[in-house]
């Protein structure tokens, strides 16, 4: 019987193959772990300027999107030009998180020059611009691109075995959110599987299996309920509380509302003044 191999011994392997540090973050692309744990030095020198942290983050960001847009591994080099790649994790079908490796370059003269140029931007001491540069490893653009290769394999082999969910990260959970936050837009059961990257399937059973209701079930009865809210509301008209509590129209607002309450929304504020 194959015997799974846990998580961090995948990032330990990885970075033994290949001397990069490998990270996992969550789908909030907040660093969950990493082998090392710590960041490299030059890495370290440069956030400690408040650009260079700025840097690093904006282009983590822009990758983390990119991987959740497309499901595909993205490789990248950051402002200093080191390289980096993310490969996206997944837990019974749903993106759970990001794997990464980088913090390196290439043994050109050209791309040693280059981080040096933009490093001087962030780190003004000259000195320890080139110790920092000096504890970046370098490795040929063929190494890069196999290890790139291998972190593919090892992200395939985490989300075989689903050995990454995030404990707080619960799709259920994280649907219901969203529904209470954005019930007034135009919400579709597609719209919600590319929002949280899943298919239809596992969305609607994960969320009745939780919550005993549908989706769509549970995002109606939020909506009657804002609209009895601002049915007391003697100003509001009809048609304002229909497009604030997301139905697509007052005919439609009329009919889902007699349908869930036994009584039109007129009928409903006329009760609440007792006529």
């Amino acid at each position: 019987m194959e015997e799974q191999i846990s998580l961090f011994s995948v990032l330990k392997e990885l970075h033994t193959i290949s001397g990069f540090r490998i990270s996992v973050y969550d789908t909030e692309q907040h660093e969950i772990c990493a082998y090392p744990k710590e960041l490299g030095y030059f890495c370290t020198c440069i956030q400690k300027s408040k650009e260079g942290k700025n840097s690093c983050l904006e282009y983590d960001f822009k990758a983390f999107e990119e991987v959740k847009k497309t499901g595909q591994t993205y490789i990248y080099q950051c402002r200093f030009g080191l390289y980096e790649a993310v490969s996206p994790l997944y837990h019974f079908g749903v993106l759970s998180g990001y794997l990464m490796m980088g913090q390196t370059i290439d043994n050109s003269l050209e791309s040693t020059d280059y981080v040096y140029s933009k490093g001087l931007t962030c780190i003004t001491d000259k000195e320890q611009l080139k110790e920092a540069i000096h504890h970046i490893p370098i490795s040929s653009k063929d190494k890069i691109v196999s290890c790139i290769s291998i972190m593919k394999i090892c992200a395939s082999y985490i989300t075989f075995h689903n050995g990454w969910k995030p404990a707080d990260k619960d799709l259920s959970s994280r649907i219901k959110k969203y529904l209470n936050r954005n019930y007034a837009s135009k919400i579709t059961l597609e719209n919600l599987c590319k929002e949280f990257y899943c298919s239809k399937t596992t969305l609607t059973s994960t969320f009745k299996t939780n919550y005993g209701i549908s989706v769509m079930d549970y995002l109606t009865g939020i909506r009657i309920d804002q609209a009895k809210a601002l049915l007391q509301n003697d100003s509001l008209s009809m048609k304002i509380i229909a497009q604030t509590c997301g139905f697509s129209d007052q005919n439609y607002f009329t009919k889902v509302f007699l349908k869930h309450c036994g009584v039109t929304p007129s009928g409903y504020r006329n009760n609440l003044h007792g006529f």
